[in-house]
């Protein structure tokens, strides 16, 4: 489910841009949230979508988090080209709590301008490496690679997105992991990246 907060600021621009008689960009953003909106209403019910359609529907999220922004968020998603997106079937909505921490967590408290950046590769032939990277503060807890299967939720601290992975590992029976490390440790904001595996299954 989308975040009730998110859709009340998407409306709220929208809103903005028809108050301000800027009819082309609420024409433009009001069809793009109307397809974000059928996005997310075809995943409803489902557990499995095609990295295709996640990758649709996490550009659209992130163009509504810039329309927010403006110029002080970038973004760049990056899918290997050897990856056949839409026959490669992944757990629905696994990515994006990652890139709405990096965004509010991450790129918010500078008060600057940040970017994020989403990598998605192969890691084996059953599984996916993904990668968010952010400019922002820094993380204060940071770990090393962890065995999701193996480590207690409590152990993980309260990420609804870490908890979202463990179970997805223990249901699929599968050894996920995630790391988080400092982007750049030695500066002011440090940036944070975000590292785990998501399981596959194709058509």
């Amino acid at each position: 489910m989308m975040d009730p907060h998110f859709i009340f600021n998407v409306i709220n621009s929208i809103q903005h841009f028809i108050n301000s008689e800027n009819k082309e960009d609420a024409n433009y953003y009001l069809a793009e949230f109307a397809k974000l909106i059928r996005i997310s209403s075809s995943f409803a019910g489902k557990s499995l979508v095609t990295l295709e359609e996640e990758i649709a529907y996490l550009q659209l999220y992130l163009s509504f988090e810039k329309l927010r922004f403006g110029e002080n968020l970038s973004y760049e998603i990056i899918c290997d080209l050897w990856i056949e997106k839409s026959k490669t079937m992944i757990a629905i909505m696994m990515i994006q709590p990652f890139l709405e921490n990096a965004i509010w967590h991450g790129i918010l408290p500078t008060k600057e301008k940040g970017n994020v950046i989403l990598n998605i590769e192969p890691e084996t032939d059953t599984h996916l490496k993904i990668t968010v990277s952010d400019s922002g503060t820094g993380i204060n807890k940071l770990f090393t690679k962890i065995n999701l299967l193996e480590r207690h939720p409590e152990n993980l601290g309260p990420c609804v997105a870490i908890q979202r992975l463990k179970l997805l590992s223990a249901s699929s029976k599968q050894d996920l992991y995630i790391f988080y490390k400092h982007k750049n440790p030695k500066q002011k904001n440090k940036g944070t990246i975000a590292e785990f595996l998501l399981p596959v299954i194709y058509k």
